[in-house]
């Protein structure tokens, strides 16, 4: 996930940021940033508890923060990332758990990554005008409904009684039914509801929501949210642009940053790339995405290596270094259980998204 994680230098024709290692500051853990180094809104995404790593890149003046934490501490990084005066807000959700980061050979693990590209003066004002992205990973799905959805109603009803052993009882059956009543809460808070009631009910939703669920998201209407079928989507309109400079950038992107889709969803098209593409930028492109893929890439090896020997000094070293990347990694082992997890919340990350389109 280390927006550095490959080495072999895609060049500014691509359009994608270029490693800068000698220029990079690392914080592991949550030191403060200084007051003055950023703008407010950016520093109160920063110096938050939650944050376990930074990774400042002087070259860009960006900023990549790793966080680790629960649901409420997840969505008030939420909400300090809508605040950033980004040109334009992007929240990416991933069925997967994160892969963690490796510092001094020890292993930081994290839950959602915010990435704010560099801040400017415009106007007394200061502005992020790229894309501010916040990247969350879901590993757990939606829990099962109530035994007794019926029953759970009335209970979250008791919650306004006026008789208070009524609402003591009330909240102590709800607590007991765990993370299934979480659903019923959401939707209790939606209506009008005493005060109390409200209190009661938000304490209860924190108790028994403790694991990232697309249920516990609290994103705010106009940020844009996109799963792997977006970003899938995107990469295909890309990748058919009649610009190559914009096919090369499409191809590229698909595994840069983050856990790319599965790769029989991506080889084809990295495969039809391959043999296909005449054009420097299309080709380098595609050889950097089938390297974020690792092992998954590996029926990819002979057209790579048949671009290992290109005329074009950019496209040759790009497909070396992919063919090494390759054929060092190792596949990734997921069990059938895994695996039926994983495609249950990628659809209910997909309904989640199609929820919020409405």
């Amino acid at each position: 996930m280390k927006r550095c994680a490959l080495v072999f230098g895609l060049l500014s024709f691509l359009t994608i940021p270029t490693p800068a290692f000698a220029l990079r500051e690392v914080i592991v853990g949550n030191q403060p940033l200084g007051p003055g180094s950023f703008g407010k809104e950016l520093l109160a995404a920063a110096n938050v508890q939650e944050r376990v790593y930074l990774s400042s890149h002087a070259m860009e003046g960006s900023l990549t923060m790793y966080y680790k934490g629960g649901p409420k501490a997840l969505n008030e990084s939420i909400r300090h990332f809508a605040a950033v005066p980004a040109n334009k807000h992007e929240i990416i959700l991933l069925p997967v758990p994160a892969t963690p980061l490796t510092h001094s050979g020890k292993p930081i693990p994290y839950d959602w990554v915010m990435y704010l590209p560099t801040e400017s003066s415009v106007r007394g004002k200061i502005k992020v005008p790229g894309t501010a992205t916040l990247t969350i990973y879901v590993p757990e799905h939606l829990p099962p409904p109530p035994a007794d959805a019926a029953a759970a109603r009335k209970w979250i009803a008791d919650l306004g009684s006026d008789d208070f052993k009524v609402r003591e009882r009330a909240a102590k059956e709800l607590s007991a039914l765990g993370p299934s009543v979480a659903p019923a809460l959401h939707d209790a808070l939606k209506n009008r509801v005493s005060p109390e009631a409200r209190d009661r009910m938000e304490r209860l939703l924190a108790d028994v929501s403790t694991v990232i669920r697309a249920d516990v998201l609290k994103i705010p209407d106009g940020i844009p949210v996109v799963g792997w079928e977006e970003l899938l989507a995107k990469f295909r309109e890309g990748i058919a642009d009649k610009d190559p400079r914009v096919r090369g950038h499409a191809a590229g992107q698909i595994g840069f940053d983050r856990p790319a889709p599965p790769a029989e969803e991506v080889v084809p098209d990295l495969e039809k790339m391959l043999k296909t593409e005449k054009e420097k930028n299309p080709l380098a492109g595609a050889a950097w995405a089938a390297s974020s893929l690792g092992a998954g890439a590996r029926p990819l090896l002979p057209l790579l290596k048949e671009h290992a020997k290109s005329a074009d000094e950019d496209v040759a070293r790009i497909s070396r270094q992919a063919i090494e990347n390759i054929e060092r990694a190792k596949p990734e082992t997921v069990s059938e259980a895994e695996a039926k997890q994983r495609a249950t919340i990628r659809k209910e990350i997909h309904e989640f998204i199609e929820a919020r389109k409405k």
